[in-house]
């Protein structure tokens, strides 16, 4: 059973193309949103790694000079401090007006935040002062476009608090073999979600529209053990809800043949 559990958890490849270029992407997934009968939500993704020694400096600094305007203006970021892998930070921001706000610094929304960035800081000098003392904590950072359905999107947001308690998810970067992904796609919309909903679990099924991952997906976990992350209770109610040990090792079998390379960490949630 537990070998049975580990080998589909490494394969929750939820996922569509990676495009070369943004434009690519854009009208691919223009095309893609036509002939689907999902609706989804739009996020503007940046993953970053922070300078050897300054995490814990520039979550701080996110968590109480940033969030304080996401707060002030409304907006909710779904970020993620992971405790492994490749990143120290992830963070979603939702575009409301859809692939139209993928030029994201351009938008009204972020028009506002930085208005009230200005505000916050004591004026225009004292918040690029402010901006450029936490950039020079970054090493690295990269950035996508992601959708997650929309039904997913409303209860991640329905359910957010800034500075809650902390949350603690399983986390999946995952992608595909070429040209595997709109089969991977319509499996996983399918058949693994629904069961995964069944659980009660908190999940976020990020579909990639252009970035360096196929799928980043993030599934709540029992933070009472963590040392043994690859399996929890959710696990065993997702091979009941799908049907059970042979219609899961089915399942996963049409999986294990699309995935090109996956990784899963830890990460934490402070909303």
């Amino acid at each position: 059973m537990q070998r049975l559990i580990r080998l589909i958890l490494s394969v929750f490849v939820f996922q569509s193309l990676v495009a070369h270029t943004n434009s690519m992407a854009l009208a691919e997934e223009k095309s893609t949103a036509d002939q689907s009968d999902v609706d989804f939500v739009y996020y503007y993704a940046v993953f970053s790694k922070f300078k050897p020694g300054k995490a814990k400096e520039a979550r701080e600094f996110i968590y109480t000079r940033f969030w304080s305007v996401d707060e002030k203006i409304g907006r909710k970021p779904l970020a993620f401090d992971p405790l492994t892998g490749p990143w120290d930070h992830m963070v979603f921001f939702r575009l409301e007006g859809g692939l139209a706000d993928a030029e994201i610094a351009n938008t009204s929304q972020m028009k506002k935040w930085n208005a009230e960035f200005q505000i916050q800081e004591g004026g225009p000098e004292e918040s690029q002062l402010a901006q450029a003392s936490f950039d020079a904590l970054v090493d690295e950072s990269v950035t996508g476009i992601f959708k997650i359905p929309a039904k997913h999107a409303g209860i991640l947001e329905s359910e957010y608090s800034f500075l809650a308690d902390k949350k603690y998810f399983r986390v999946i970067l995952s992608n595909c073999k070429p040209g595997s992904a709109p089969v991977a796609t319509e499996l996983l919309l399918d058949e693994f979600l629904p069961a995964l909903e069944s659980t009660g679990r908190m999940i976020a099924p990020f579909f990639c529209v252009a970035g360096i991952y196929d799928h980043v997906a993030f599934l709540e976990i029992d933070p009472s053990d963590l040392e043994h992350i690859e399996t929890d209770k959710n696990d065993l109610a997702w091979i009941q809800a799908i049907g059970g040990e042979g219609k899961a090792t089915e399942t996963q079998s049409k999986y294990s043949e699309l995935a090109r390379k996956i990784r899963r960490e830890v990460a934490v949630a402070r909303w």
